[in-house]
């Protein structure tokens, strides 16, 4: 270290004693801010070391780009709600998304993000974030389903890279994103809903920070929920057997193709509980039917209740499974609730979760 420079310190006036502690930890400071301790790099006299966060980790990228993507929608919505007024089916599908996406929306904060928002409300409208650009809202039909078109496919692919528990409620949006673009497409008669990722073309599309790894939950949970997930899809491939067998011309047809669709997902699930050491679930010749008997009132009732019953399946299964087992269960959530868009008017926002609501603003 190179030597200090000499300083002059002068003496103490005569009759005054030394001077105070306090005086010279006063006159230290005051030559360090001058410029005049240096020689051995930046002195800080007191206080810790200034904190360098880390940088993001893949959730906190996927869920920012999500949220910007969902205020964008919001406020399409908004923005559209009113002129959509004089088309009752439009009017509908808007309503539903007005309620719909911030319950989405609260479904990605993490709760440092909760606590802050309820803290800028609790201080007044000025405190809170500003809504986004007119200019970024669609400002048609045609363009918000073209902006729920985008959330579906990045939460799709969100699902395929984030830690399980974030990638349970990011396909869960997905697939209701994909039922309301289907749904709003029809009743505006606008826009364009491509078909939703195959399995093969949901790869990792981010590079992954080391700093913060994505994690998995618990190679039981995995094992559990793939060995539901076989079951139900032999058992919806079985049911769609039998109501084939109930119908004729085309509705036949359609049935014995979803049965070789179902089945064919039951044994490629099998395949892969076999390669990761979980239990295979054979096919069965015969499976019982809901409440005995299939009369026509159930047989209706029947094409609905599988799709819902294997939507919730295979988003817990995305939620449980190594990264590299995702693609096939998001494929075939997705598919469900595309099924669903023709079969009801309400999906949850979060399908197979429920999303805390927030406590009222005091005052």
């Amino acid at each position: 270290m190179p030597d200090l420079p000499r300083l002059a310190v002068p003496a103490p006036p005569t009759g005054r004693g030394a001077p105070s502690r306090r005086a010279l930890l006063r006159g230290a400071a005051g030559l360090a801010a001058a410029g005049l301790l240096t020689g051995c790099g930046r002195i800080e006299l007191g206080g810790p070391a200034r904190y360098t966060p880390p940088p993001p980790g893949i959730d906190d990228l996927y869920r920012t780009d999500l949220l910007a993507v969902l205020d964008r929608a919001l406020a399409g919505v908004e923005q559209l709600t009113s002129a959509a007024a004089a088309v009752p089916a439009v009017a509908a599908a808007l309503a539903g998304l007005a309620e719909d996406l911030p319950v989405q929306r609260r479904a990605l904060l993490t709760g440092a993000q909760v606590e802050d928002e309820l803290e800028a409300r609790e201080h007044g409208p000025a405190a809170t974030s500003s809504p986004p650009a007119a200019t970024d809202a669609p400002g048609d039909a045609a363009s918000l389903v073209a902006v729920l078109v985008e959330l579906r496919d990045l939460a799709a692919a969100a699902a395929r890279q984030v830690s399980g528990s974030l990638a349970r409620p990011t396909v869960a949006i997905a697939a209701h994103t994909a039922w309301a673009a289907r749904r709003l497409r029809a009743a505006a008669g606008a826009g364009e809903v491509p078909a939703a990722p195959a399995a093969e073309e949901l790869v990792p599309r981010r590079e992954v920070p080391a700093t913060d790894p994505p994690s998995i939950g618990a190679e039981s949970d995995y094992h559990s929920t793939l060995e539901r997930a076989q079951q139900e899809e032999w058992y919806t491939g079985y049911l769609h057997e039998v109501l084939a067998a109930r119908s004729e011309d085309e509705a036949r047809a359609a049935h014995l193709e979803r049965s070789a669709l179902h089945r064919g997902r039951a044994e490629q699930l099998g395949l892969v509980a076999e390669e990761d050491g979980a239990p295979v679930v054979p096919r069965q010749a015969v499976y019982a039917i809901p409440g005995g008997t299939l009369d026509d009132e159930l047989a209706g009732q029947l094409p609905t209740l599988m799709a819902q019953t294997l939507l919730g399946v295979h988003i817990a299964l995305v939620g449980a499974a190594p990264f590299e087992r995702r693609p096939l269960p998001i494929e075939a959530a997705l598919a469900a609730a595309e099924r669903l868009s023709s079969l009801v008017d309400e999906l949850a926002p979060v399908p197979s979760l429920e999303v805390e609501e927030p406590p009222p603003a005091e005052g």
